[in-house]
């Protein structure tokens, strides 16, 4: 089950990308940098919830415990390919990375690691109802 679902963080990248280029090709001339992330990041959470419900509709979670293994390989495949991603094609530095998980400043970013490790163990609680 594992397998399957480590898999399916590539259906989540590929959301993320259609998220993005909603994003930009869509509202983001309409509204400020800072909003267009904002709302993208809350559009991002309600498309990962959909596709959470998909996955665990199709191959339910086993256990608490899976659950949250499903959560920690998600969290470590966003973070390391979110690093990757910014240091090489967007050339950012480490500073300007993290500053993308500042809330304090009005980016909300942060919102989506941790969606990715909860996200299983949310779903696999109402999988149990």
């Amino acid at each position: 089950m594992l397998i399957k679902y480590s898999f399916a963080w590539f259906g989540m990248m590929v959301i993320a990308i259609i998220n993005g280029t909603i994003r930009d090709f869509g509202y983001a001339r309409l509204v400020s940098e800072l909003a267009a992330h904002q709302i993208s990041t809350i559009t991002l959470i309600l498309f990962f919830a959909a596709w959470y419900r998909f996955l665990t509709l199709n191959w339910p979670i086993e256990s608490s415990k899976q659950a949250w293994k499903i959560g920690t390989i998600w969290l470590m495949l966003t973070l390391i390919f979110e690093t990757i991603i910014g240091l090489t094609l967007s050339e950012q530095s480490i500073a300007e990375i993290i500053q993308h998980y500042n809330i304090f400043s009005g980016n909300l970013w942060v919102l989506i690691p941790l969606w990715t490790f909860t996200g299983p163990r949310i779903f696999y609680t109402f999988q149990k109802k």
